[in-house]
């Protein structure tokens, strides 16, 4: 009779841990409280750190930049910083986690909550090159995590790679994450720096799960919901960053100092209009930097320099001042603070966006990719050079950041023209970064480096970071936002495979999540750029990236659809205080629709709409179905979870529970509900960060009982970590004809809080016959609008009334009663 491998040898405690041979290998098991457990198999000796890929293999995909700016993986950044073990006590080869009883068995590990079971995980089975591990659970379970696995929301059925593959479309990966959970009540995080594949196509077997590590090192997380999963893992791998308040305004991003701009006629390819209305095309210098000594067709020659162009398109151009070989006699230098022509330059742009009305909120002018801090023949010419950008950028209430196309210190204490010295630009004023596949684009440990050493400069200034980053892994979300990469604007379909994206982000424990509107590349179709932009301007952060496609990216400041775009970023900045807030629950910001209603599972994956917290629920135009020439559109159909629903534009209430079918919607909406009892702290409209007004703005949806929590900070420091916020405890509740809403007393303090603020209240639905208002139990005078919202970008025709407070302190209950 063969002997079976997997029987369980050896079977112990000791110091806590559960300890056990089979297969010739060692296995541990360690609790790390009860509900988090982890098990560790090798064939030699303990592991002190996670396993690290020796030559990752590097995807580049056509893209010669991707990892020319580093590479070498090093471990110096733990996956898990959770240090807290909960002792085990073994008995007849099972133990009590606490709702939880684990059990060995010859070659599984069975784990049941109460007497129903769980899952049954295989036993790891490992080799040279690595290891794997079944996980039986409730038949009908749905699979989620990964990390940004593009366009897939739920992984159930699929093959997913564990892997970075630099790439950003549909059915790539862009920033893989270890950890995966399932709704029968598990989550599971590889604690492994290398390359993975996760099987989710066999529910009958169980997920069947694999790296490529020689020791298995891995955590099961056990929990009843969604966000005590994702809870889990943020207990494993630490809290997501909280960022600091301008990154939740939109960003303009370009790499100035690199172009040449050349007067041309309108009709050149690639051609701009400026502000002295003349029209003129983008052409670069030779630079290895900029990774183009190679010819290019429409290469031109400006005194003794060869210039190529950034957009070819057709080929056609026409010089307004060409000398007699057919070359432009000049061609001007743009740079941060316009010395060369004020408008080419990034103070121009900060000047555009603020003459138009559109809000902005940082902004990454320059680095990398050939274009430096100024061009000054030093380094401290350019530092000084950048020092003057930012402060004309602060002073128009703007931060400012750069970009990374490679490592973040000098060779030498003496910084050379063109080296980065991010402690010097720290102190320069700069308050962002946005790393590059340049740079990381080898991914795993270097990744995740990158992203703490930049966390670790700004905190020892007290600040909090502002990392834009890629290629991420288990742990990014400590220290950054992950983007999604770069994609081609003008397409229908990567609008909704962003919107994928971002929630299977979520989804993995990485919340802070970013794109660009209207992509790098390409775009120019207004139709499409505004629709884009409509649905981001409802998540936290998105970008404008400029100059490096074929059409300019200002928000759609140049469209004729820029009144809409206004509208909506405008409307963004009203949204702030609600966002904020939401960053700092477990839950993620954009929540799949399921997260409303368990419900919503059977309707399918519902990748293309989402909800913002627990109250907005978003569907986006993402296909030209039935489009007009006016834009209008019709979108197939939107799914309403269990509960009663307002229409985020009329008011119009609708059961949920439904499906709605063939929604109809003008350019300047898309399909949004509110849910019936939702409270949503917001703030006047306004320019910049520094534009924004104390006043508190609610709006309310009557409905069941309901609370939101208002959180405050100084939006700019750590000193958060030490208490200094305040939390504002805002709830609601109907009861047959009367409504209430109470503001409670603030609890903290921080920084420039306000004392007193003026309160403007506004409840969505018919007259009420009846308004009283309390500042505790003392009646006060307030001022009533019946009709639409008395501030309100976006026009909305839903009517209700406006109930406003004069300044009142914050210490103070605030409560509304209303009676119909």
């Amino acid at each position: 009779m063969v002997e079976n491998p997997n029987q369980l040898q050896h079977l112990h405690t000791a110091n806590g841990t559960v300890l056990f041979d089979y297969h010739g290998w060692h296995a541990r098991l360690l609790a790390v409280n009860d509900h988090l457990l982890r098990l560790t198999v090798t064939a030699g000796t303990w592991p002190q750190h996670p396993s690290i890929p020796q030559a990752p293999e590097v995807a580049k995909h056509a893209d010669e930049t991707v990892a020319t700016g580093g590479s070498g993986q090093r471990y110096q950044t733990p996956i898990v910083n959770a240090t807290g073990q909960l002792p085990l006590d073994l008995h007849d080869r099972q133990f009590t986690l606490g709702a939880y009883t684990v059990s060995l068995q010859a070659g599984q590990m069975v784990i049941k909550q109460g007497a129903q079971p769980l899952l049954t995980q295989t036993l790891p089975q490992l080799t040279a090159q690595a290891w794997t591990t079944r996980i039986k659970t409730d038949l009908n379970a749905h699979y989620f995590g990964g990390g940004v696995q593009n366009g897939q929301v739920e992984q159930t059925g699929r093959l997913v790679a564990i892997k970075n593959e630099n790439r950003w479309t549909r059915g790539s990966v862009s920033s893989p994450v270890p950890f995966c959970w399932t709704t029968s009540g598990y989550g599971f995080l590889a604690n492994t720096f290398t390359p993975g594949e996760y099987d989710f196509g066999d529910p009958l077997h169980g997920a069947y799960l694999t790296h490529e590590d020689r020791v298995y090192d891995a955590y099961l997380i056990l929990g009843q919901t969604p966000a005590s999963l994702i809870g889990g893992y943020y207990e494993l791998t630490g809290q997501p960053v909280r960022l600091p308040a301008f990154a939740f305004y939109p960003a303009h991003f370009n790499a100035y100092n690199r172009n040449y701009w050349v007067a041309v006629t309108a009709d050149s390819a690639g051609a701009r209009q400026f502000a002295d209305g003349q029209w003129y095309k983008a052409y670069s210098p030779l630079n290895k930097a900029t990774f183009n000594l190679g010819y290019r067709p429409g290469t031109i020659t400006v005194n003794d320099q060869p210039l190529v162009p950034n957009v070819y398109g057709d080929g056609h151009v026409s010089f307004t001042d060409a000398d007699e070989n057919g070359m432009p006699k000049t061609a001007i230098h743009e740079s941060l603070n316009g010395e060369h022509d004020p408008q080419f330059s990034g103070r121009a742009v900060i000047d555009r966006y603020a003459e138009a009305g559109f809000p902005l909120g940082w902004m990454i002018p320059n680095d990398g990719y050939g274009s430096g801090y100024g061009q000054t023949d030093s380094f401290a010419g350019d530092l000084a050079n950048l020092k003057h950008f930012i402060q004309y950028a602060n002073a128009q209430g703007i931060q400012v950041g750069l970009w990374t196309q490679a490592q973040l210190s000098p060779q030498t204490a003496t910084p050379q023209k063109n080296e980065r010295d991010l402690q010097q630009e720290i102190e320069a004023g700069s308050r962002a970064v946005k790393t590059d596949v340049a740079w990381i684009g080898e991914g795993y440990t270097f990744g995740v480096n990158a992203t703490a050493k930049i966390q670790a400069a700004f905190a020892a200034r007290q600040l909090r970071p502002l990392t834009v980053t890629l290629d991420g892994w288990a742990g990014t979300q400590r220290a950054a936002m992950v983007w999604t990469g770069d994609q081609t604007g003008g397409t229908w379909r990567n609008l909704e495979t962003h919107i994928g994206s971002y929630l299977a982000a979520g989804l993995s424990g990485q919340p802070h999540i970013a794109s660009d509107v209207d992509g790098i590349y390409g775009g120019g179709d207004p139709i499409i750029q505004t629709r884009d932009l409509q649905w981001k301007a409802f998540t936290p952060s998105f970008f404008a990236m400029d100059g490096w496609g074929t059409q300019p990216k200002l928000m759609g400041m140049e469209a004729p659809t820029a009144a809409i775009n206004r509208a909506f970023l405008q409307y963004h900045t009203m949204l702030v205080p609600y966002l904020y807030s939401l960053a700092t629950q477990i839950a993620p910001i954009m929540r799949p629709t399921f997260w409303a209603d368990a419900a919503a599972l059977g309707a399918g994956e519902l990748a293309d709409q989402f909800m913002v917290g627990a109250s907005l629920l978003v569907a986006p135009i993402v296909r030209p179905y039935r489009l007009q020439p006016d834009g209008q559109a019709t979108r197939g159909s939107v799914y309403l979870p269990h509960g009663d629903w307002f229409d985020f534009w009329t008011g119009a209430k609708t059961a949920g529970d439904q499906t709605l079918s063939d929604v109809t919607a003008p350019l300047d909406q898309l399909p949004i509900y509110v849910k019936a009892g939702s409270i949503i702290p917001l703030a006047l409209p306004h320019q910049n960060p520094a534009a924004r007004s104390a006043e508190r703005l609610v709006d309310y949806w009557p409905g069941p009982a309901s609370a939101f929590t208002l959180v405050e900070d100084d939006g700019t420091t750590l000193a958060y970590q030490t208490g200094d916020q305040a939390t504002t405890l805002i709830s609601a509740e109907r009861n047959g004809n009367t409504a209430s809403l109470t503001i409670n007393a603030t609890k903290g303090k921080f920084a420039g809080q306000m004392a007193t603020v003026p309160v403007q209240l506004f409840v969505a639905g018919p007259t009420p016959s009846q308004v009283t208002v309390k500042s505790g139990e003392v009646p006060i005078a307030v001022q009533m609008q019946q009709g639409q919202r008395s501030v309100d970008p976006l026009n909305r025709t839903e009517t209700g009334v406006t109930i406003s407070v004069p300044a009142h302190s914050i210490r103070e209950p605030l409560t509304f009663t209303l009676t119909w």
